[in-house]
């Protein structure tokens, strides 16, 4: 076992060519336990053979690797599922994941006992629930999720599952099992059934100060990721809210964990093809955190959780090495201004870096922000960069990245009250994060960040970017 403060999770088996797939969160006795499925090369089906590996917590920065904690014996692949403590054991559930002689691929839920979550026993029983065939398909029946249902006095699962008779395009549903003791369970009709996508993954479902919250992943027609809805029931109907996403498409599998106080988003990002901004996304990468907010009218948002933004070390606010149009530099504020066209100042920064910083204008602007990894010439880099008359935030390739159709990636945000802005950025190897107003993250895998400059630009207009403050952060050796 080692432990070590990372800002992005991946199993430390550099040898087996691992990566961290859909997380299982599980908060106990003060502590995180953050499995994963364990990925092995990025392969695709038939030919994965997934395990869970098993990361804990109790401060969500110094982070204890654990060996692995299930892995596939009889089954061909254990994947996604989750974990509920019941009279001092504890109970995951998991997709096991078999096939027949003839190739054809099935999935069932499996069932592995543990007093430690460390050490497990798989159930001799196992599987202990397969899809009944004149409901579902045989393909999908994963993810299982067991919550105890108060008024029925028993637990029911939640497990993501296909409809046998329906169009394959909106055949995902979320299927319902129930059980008194956690070992036999019965089919009930299906929990959800929406119509909006051929898969509905990764369910999770908890009630948080007057409100039931659904969160679910998948790729549908107005929006991919990881999403959630509401309701004043266990069992719906469902609202979706205007902003049911949590972060972008890369977002992915997220599910959740914490106590009545705090409650934090797992999720994980896949590397692409050939190290390459426009590679296609790969399964398996690396592990994401973000915590949870609730606002007064019941809708949840995102925020980078406060003991991270203590990760690495201070670094002082370089001065400005070029400059295009005006600007103010003073200890940890810098303004630009142009009234026509582009304005920036750049300054030096960090490979791997935590950079937070407040914008307001007294004016118009159409978009204002940082570029990350570039030059003096802007000939390379990242946008990072608000649009206030959009109400978007976006992470855009320029110069050389942008070469070879790399994607921009934007999605909305909320405003401040007072029409400012709070911004922090990570930039960790591979991997950018955006967070702004403590409501909304953006997540982005671009391989050209290794430049050592950020420039800091508003377009037609004057920018004040105030409170600004740098850390660098160590390289994730896993």
């Amino acid at each position: 076992m080692s432990t070590m403060d990372v800002v992005h999770l991946r199993p430390s088996s550099r040898d087996d060519y691992a990566w961290f797939g859909d997380p299982v969160p599980f908060y106990f006795d003060g502590t995180y336990h953050l499995f994963y499925v364990w990925d092995q090369g990025h392969l695709l089906l038939p030919r994965v053979c997934h395990a869970w590996g098993h990361f804990a917590s109790k401060d969500l920065v110094h982070w204890q690797e654990y060996p692995l904690a299930i892995e596939p014996l009889e089954e061909a692949s254990c994947g996604s599922g989750s974990i509920v403590w019941r009279d001092g054991v504890f109970h995951a559930f998991y997709l096991g994941r078999y096939f027949t002689t003839t190739g054809i691929m099935y999935e069932t839920l499996c069932h592995a006992l543990s007093t430690d979550l460390v050490a497990w026993t798989k159930d001799a029983n196992n599987p202990i629930s397969a899809p009944d065939v004149r409901t579902y398909t045989v393909r999908d029946w994963r993810d299982g999720f067991p919550i105890w249902d108060e008024e029925r006095q028993q637990y029911v699962m939640l497990v993501t599952a296909s409809l046998r008779d329906v169009p394959q395009a909106v055949r995902g549903c979320i299927a319902l099992l129930s059980s008194k003791d956690l070992e036999r369970w019965q089919l009930e009709e299906p929990f959800w059934a929406p119509y909006i996508g051929s898969e509905i993954e990764c369910p999770d479902l908890f009630y948080w100060n007057g409100w039931w919250y659904l969160v679910f992943s998948g790729t549908f027609a107005h929006a991919s990721g990881t999403l959630y809805r509401r309701s004043r029931s266990m069992y719906g109907p469902w609202e979706t809210p205007a902003i049911d996403t949590f972060d972008g498409s890369l977002f992915y599998a997220g599910k959740t964990a914490g106590n009545a106080e705090r409650r934090m988003l797992f999720g994980w990002i896949g590397t692409r093809t050939g190290m390459r901004d426009n590679g296609s996304v790969q399964w398996g990468g690396h592990g994401l955190i973000r915590e949870l907010l609730q606002d007064e009218q019941g809708y949840l948002w995102v925020k980078y959780p406060k003991e991270r933004l203590q990760i690495g070390q201070d670094v002082a606010f370089g001065n400005v090495l070029a400059t295009r149009g005006e600007f103010l530099q003073c200890e940890d504020s810098l303004e630009v201004c142009s009234r026509d066209g582009l304005s920036y100042a750049l300054t030096e920064a960090p490979s791997n870096l935590l950079i937070r910083f407040t914008f307001k204008s007294s004016e118009h602007v159409d978009q204002f922000g940082i570029v990350l990894c570039t030059d003096e010439g802007l000939s390379t880099g990242y946008w990072v960069g608000i649009r206030p008359d959009e109400s978007r935030m976006f992470i855009r390739p320029i110069g050389k990245n942008a070469i070879g159709g790399a994607p921009t990636l934007s999605r909305p945000i909320v405003v401040a009250p007072d029409d400012s802005y709070r911004l922090t950025v990570i930039v960790s190897d591979s991997i950018i994060e955006v967070f702004v107003n403590d409501r909304t993250s953006l997540v982005g895998r671009y391989y050209g960040t290794g430049g050592c400059h950020i420039a800091w630009f508003s377009e037609n207009g004057c920018a004040m970017f105030s409170n600004i403050s740098i850390r660098a952060l160590p390289t994730d050796v896993w």
